[in-house]
């Protein structure tokens, strides 16, 4: 009877009910039992944390920041563009507000930008915001804001921590369609390190390393950026196996946009449909082969080609030496011994169960064939030149237990994957009696020239170094070993020894490289505005003293009658004065605002899309901020462009740039009476494309875009030293012009129409420029002008007279790509490898004392450079002076 009229059996009899409610069973007549109600108080107070929680959330949630393509890593490239991408969500209600970062300082101009894009949140929905940006330097953090328009206060900040990657180093990312650990041991390889790298050094490991691989934590989602400005830090795709439909079309397009300015996709063979799901694909129509269904299955003696040819490659132990230090001449000579690059050969054994699989493939024409090895006929991989890069079809996988457990893989992947050069190897710490010195591994002498193969030709043409010369040290010998044959003989090299030459970086968004320097030295010429001479400023100063002085109070005085005036007439003469002045400026000029532009459009035969570089000047008689949109192409990026006149003390502006849903330089400031420039990049669809068709008779260039090319002229490169150019006049759109042998007249710049600016100085650097690589051999380019710039960009507000030009460069044909047996990718292609050349002023056999203390020198130099070190110690001179050597 108490347990009905109980106080709490309402409440139990409403908790019961809500219980069988929500578990959907009917309810009882009965009552629960005290499990049962214990369960239901505990389902009740998890509801109520759970709202608790809820209210406790912020308005605006961060959850992780990333750079693209890393998952967790966030390095940025100084001068390089990113994608950064941020994880975030509204709360409460829906947002619509600014995603910008701090204000970011440009290097050499008194400029700032903030990188900003439109942020719309959906209420309670995660969402991923992208956001490009180029950092000239690298901080260790990054705030971001999120706040509406014309706010004073953001609603919410973050901090993002960032990471620099080093100017020389480049990416390789993997697109794998399952786990990706196996390629993970690639790290260990010598093909990511210099040769004299040590290993347990972490810190110069990270520093002095070639590649960081990028191994996405989910395969089947990879951060990739859709954005193609953004791939230039990538020098290498491997695929294996991923299905090509789960990238979306952005990241495809952006994939081949990388290809033809440079990129090297490998796509890895092996057991498994691996070549069957891209046959249907967008990387068809650029394929080097097909599969033929030969399908193969290697034994040890199968693979034994495959073994002799890619052996071990040699470590820095190799090079140790542990007998005691010589202390005379003849004992220096005996030691000096020819570098050994690589170790015995070591034999591929499969398991017994499980042979190697080789892919059978069929080459397509123009296609480069790899064999297993030197004596055999079996194919290793097929390639084929896609733009400037190349598509590599690997026959057999890598991550075969039994390839990947060889110790030759490392040559293999270094030659034939990667084709990565060898690293030099140098003497260096002295010279020796007989005048060959002692080898040992150099100081990291590869740059990231050497590491990819990707290029924009407006930021690498004349490209600064990035970094100075290690070998420059007047008492260091540094010589290249170069491989040779037995009739080797040293050759004297003169009193200097030669230097190795420092990197230069590769797609660096950099205002001092040629094209921006000569683009901006054109546009000052152009506009006509010219600093006064002294002549012109001594005269204005004098007739305002003579008017302010003596004739102001001769006119008060002597026609007014009222002397006292004068003062009055002061402050209006100097008005008027200034007023004079300007409006006198303004008449010479002829215009209250204008813009100059010149453009290089880089595209490739057949391919419709093109790279457009714009430098561009911006004149105004009076203080304005202009915004520089380009409303149909969502890959504008825009800058800000270093005039090289700034000085200590000027006023720092601020200038944004959105890069969604519209891309634009906004609040960009010109000042009065003078020039401010900016540069923007596009990749954007050119209308057709330009060709060299040799099917039938003699070559011919057609040109199907709406671009009207003058003064065209076809350049074969093969090198620096080897290049001729034929002259083909004006190629008007949809025309067609053969090539006949005729040398190029000098363009007459007075010839040009008035108000055009002179191309003629950009034309021949254009014409002559080369990096004399191997992978540039067999270039055909074709370089013309079109009398106006290219269109798709609106100022705002409009100018009063717009003018510029665009140069076009055009690469007709490249030659097949290098093979990963000559001499660049293996050192021993000519033969062993021996010592360096002859030096003079040797070390005379009868100071003991002074090669004991280069030899000890050596060694101590030698440990360095395996702690990724150098060290100079002076050297004492010699007790007699030295006699010139005779070589060996």
């Amino acid at each position: 009877m108490e347990a009905v009229t109980s106080p709490a059996r309402p409440l139990l009899l409403a908790l019961a009910l809500t219980w069988f409610v929500l578990s959907g069973t009917p309810a009882p007549a009965e009552l629960p039992t005290a499990e049962e109600r214990l369960k239901i108080l505990a389902d009740l107070e998890s509801v109520k944390s759970q709202a608790e929680k809820e209210k406790t959330r912020p308005p605006l949630e961060f959850f992780r920041s990333q750079v693209a393509p890393f998952g967790i890593l966030p390095y940025v490239k100084p001068n390089h563009w990113s994608t950064l991408s941020l994880e975030l969500r509204a709360n409460y209600d829906d947002y619509a507000g600014l995603l910008q970062t701090a204000p970011v300082a440009l290097l050499g101009m008194p400029q700032e930008v903030l990188y900003r894009r439109d942020a719309r949140l959906m209420r309670g929905q995660r969402a991923r915001i992208g956001l490009q940006m180029m950092l000239p330097q690298v901080p260790r953090e990054l705030t971001l804001e999120l706040l509406r328009p014309e706010a004073i206060r953001a609603d919410e900040t973050w901090q993002t921590s960032l990471r620099m990657l080093e100017p020389h180093q480049m990416l390789i990312l993997f697109l794998t369609r399952e786990s990706n650990d196996a390629f993970a041991s690639w790290n260990r390889l010598q093909a990511m390190y210099p040769t004299g790298t040590d290993r347990t050094d972490v810190q110069a490991v990270e520093h002095r390393r070639y590649y960081r691989l990028v191994l996405p934590l989910e395969p089947d989602q990879p951060l990739l950026s859709a954005h193609p400005l953004t791939w230039t830090i990538i020098s290498h795709v491997i695929w294996d196996g991923r299905p090509p439909e789960t990238l979306n079309p952005g990241q495809q397009q952006a994939m081949l946009d990388w290809l033809h300015w440079g990129g090297q996709l490998i796509l890895v063979g092996g057991a498994g449909p691996s070549f069957h799901a891209i046959r249907d694909s967008f990387l068809t129509p650029y394929l080097p082969a097909e599969p033929s269904g030969e399908n193969l299955l290697l034994t040890r003696d199968d693979l034994k080609p495959l073994a002799e040819t890619y052996r071990p490659p040699a470590t820095p132990r190799d090079w140790e030496d542990p007998r005691p230090v010589p202390t005379t001449g003849d004992e220096i000579a005996a030691r000096v011994r020819p570098v050994n690059r690589y170790r015995a050969a070591e034999p591929i054994v499969p398991a017994s169960n499980r042979p190697v699989f080789l892919a059978g493939l069929r080459p397509v024409a123009g296609a480069s064939v790899i064999p297993l090895g030197e004596s055999s006929n079996r194919v290793l991989g097929i390639e084929r030149r896609v733009g400037r890069g190349r598509i590599l079809m690997l026959a057999l996988s890598p991550n075969d237990p039994a390839i990947a457990a060889w110790p030759g893989l490392d040559t293999l992947v270094r030659r034939v994957v990667l084709r990565r050069p060898e690293d030099p190897i140098i003497s260096a710490g002295g010279r020796q009696p007989d005048g060959r010195g002692l080898m040992m591994p150099s100081d990291g002498a590869l740059s990231g020239r050497d590491l990819s193969w990707f290029r924009y030709l407006s930021r690498d043409m004349g490209a600064p170094d990035s970094r100075p010369s290690p070998y420059n040290h007047p008492e260091v010998a540094v010589s290249v070993a170069t491989p040779s044959n037995d009739n080797w003989a040293p050759q004297d090299t003169g009193d200097d020894p030669p230097q190795l030459s420092p990197g230069s970086p590769v797609a660096e968004w950099l205002d001092s490289a040629a094209l921006p320097r000569m683009s901006r030295d054109a546009l000052e010429d152009a506009s006509g505005l010219k600093v006064p001479g002294a002549s012109f400023v001594l005269k204005v100063i004098v007739a305002y003293l003579i008017a302010l002085g003596p004739l102001n109070w001769l006119i008060c005085r002597f026609v007014f009658g009222r002397r006292e005036w004068a003062w009055v007439v002061i402050p209006l003469l100097s008005l008027g004065f200034a007023i004079g002045v300007e409006r006198a400026a303004a008449y010479d000029v002829g215009y209250d605002s204008a813009c100059d532009e010149i453009d290089l459009v880089e595209t490739f035969a057949g391919y419709p899309r093109a790279h457009i570089s714009r430098f561009a000047a911006l004149y105004s008689t009076g203080r304005l901020r202009f915004t520089i949109s380009y409303p149909n192409d969502p890959t504008a990026l825009a800058l800000p462009m270093d005039r090289g006149r700034s000085l200590a003390g000027e006023d720092l502006t601020t200038s944004i740039f959105r890069s969604y849903p519209t891309p634009a330089l906004e609040g960009f400031q010109v000042q009065p009476r003078s020039l401010s420039m900016f540069r923007a990049e596009q990749m954007v669809s050119i209308g057709g494309t330009v060709a060299l068709a040799s099917d039938e008779g003699p070559r011919r260039v057609v040109n199907t875009t709406d671009l009207e090319l003058r003064d065209a002229v076809l350049v074969d490169v093969n090198g620096p030293g080897d290049r001729r150019e034929t002259y083909l006049g004006t190629i008007t759109p949809g025309a067609s012009v053969e090539v006949e042998e005729a040398s190029a007249p000098p363009l007459d710049s007075k010839a040009l129409p008035k108000g055009t600016l002179d191309p003629s100085r950009l034309l021949r650097e254009l014409r002559g420029f080369a990096e004399g690589r191997p992978e540039e051999k067999g270039e055909v380019r074709l370089v013309a002008w079109s009398p106006r710039p290219f269109g798709g960009q609106t100022l705002e507000p409009s100018v009063d007279r717009q003018r510029g030009l665009a140069l076009v460069v055009v690469h007709l044909r490249f030659g097949p790509p290098p093979a990963p047996d000559g001499p660049r990718y293996h050192a021993l292609a000519l033969g062993p490898e021996v010592g360096p050349s002859t030096f003079r002023r040797p070390i005379p056999e009868r100071d003991p004392e002074r090669a004991r203390v280069l030899m000890e020198d050596l060694r101590a130099d030698r440990a360095m450079y395996r702690r990724g070190r150098r060290r100079h110690v002076p050297v004492p001179p010699p007790s007699d002076s030295p006699s010139e050597a005779t070589p060996p």
